[in-house]
């Protein structure tokens, strides 16, 4: 019985954000990204060619996370996603926003 409602509620709890990113691995160009997510907060260039974005989500309802980009607030999500040379999605990793 458990494990049936943790099937319910356990995918529910998965933004959007996190969604769409896990379906768009290897396959998400930067501009397709950027039409779905808006504009970074930050960007930096990685070593190997390719480049790192940096997004900042508060939540603005249960199970909703908006971007509004200032990550010095409470409950701040911060996705990080990786770009190869090619400017593909090759990785993205949700975390609490850190200073």
């Amino acid at each position: 019985m458990l494990a049936a409602l943790l099937s319910v509620a356990l995918p529910a709890c998965t933004s959007w954000q996190a969604d769409y990113l896990t379906q768009q691995i290897h396959k998400a160009s930067q501009d397709e990204v950027a039409t779905r997510l808006g504009k970074p907060t930050e960007t930096k260039p990685l070593q190997d060619g390719g480049t790192e974005w940096v997004y900042h989500y508060f939540p603005d309802s249960l199970f909703n996370y908006a971007y509004k980009g200032h990550p010095f607030e409470p409950d701040c999500q911060e996705y990080i996603l990786t770009f190869d040379e090619r400017q593909v999605l090759t990785y993205w990793l949700k975390q609490a926003c850190v200073e």
